[in-house]
């Protein structure tokens, strides 16, 4: 019987799998194919480490597939050039590419049309990420001008909130994330463990806080400290 593996790269955009994935067994199944593998991973199709894709470039080049299952030819390369290249590695192995729901097939006997419909398809695939980058781009410069902050929300860090976090880490040993989540429980803000390492460290400007070394250390009142059971 022949072997197949199905790949799906989860967006951001599409952050739900299950219909390709009940996609991608169907069409596994309508081929007589008996599954080795189910890869999924999350992220941009424009990142180069995809430990899953090289996965499955692996299991093709030792010839234990006969099928590579994908629900979209764009989740299977960061670009045209790339997706092209992945299929010209798996037509190599002698192994067979499909896009399930843009009835592409490609492989040893799919001839010179499938190639070209792939070529067409993955540069499409392309221009479209491309117009979406430019939009997300356009909107964020708009939105700056208008005065709107882009990103996580903005916390207010304090002097006081830094010379806390400061006796935490370095007089009762605590780390940067158990010295966040303690002032959090304090009622200061919630904020990342980095930020307050770096507030805490001088590479972030904080109102009303000297960092060690650039001056007089300022010690907490005993009834203002944080507890640290």
């Amino acid at each position: 019987m022949k072997t197949a593996v199905i790949y799906h790269r989860v967006s951001t955009l599409d952050q739900d799998p299950a219909l390709a994935r009940d996609e991608l067994r169907r069409g596994a199944a309508a081929r007589g194919l008996e599954l080795l593998d189910e890869i999924e991973e999350t992220g941009s199709g424009a990142r180069n480490d995809r430990p899953g894709l090289a996965r499955v470039l692996e299991l093709a080049a030792r010839a234990r597939i006969s099928h590579v299952l994908v629900w979209k030819l764009d989740r299977f390369g960061r670009s045209a050039l790339d997706v092209l290249a992945n299929i010209e590695a798996l037509d190599r192995a002698g192994v067979t590419f499909v896009a399930t729901t843009q009835g592409l097939e490609t492989g040893p006997r799919a001839g010179a049309m499938g190639k070209l419909i792939a070529t067409v398809l993955a540069a499409v695939a392309e221009f479209e990420r491309e117009l979406i980058r430019e939009r997300t781009r356009l909107g964020h410069a708009a939105a700056r001008r208008k005065g709107v902050h882009i990103g996580r929300p903005r916390i207010e860090v304090t002097g006081l909130m830094v010379t806390h976090a400061r006796e935490l880490h370095e007089r009762y040993g605590y780390s940067w994330p158990r010295a966040a989540r303690a002032l959090a429980v304090k009622g200061y803000p919630k904020i990342h463990p980095k930020t307050l390492a770096r507030a805490v460290a001088g590479t972030k400007e904080v109102a009303g806080y000297v960092p060690a070394g650039a001056g007089a250390r300022r010690r907490l009142p005993a009834g203002d400290r944080v507890g640290h059971k």
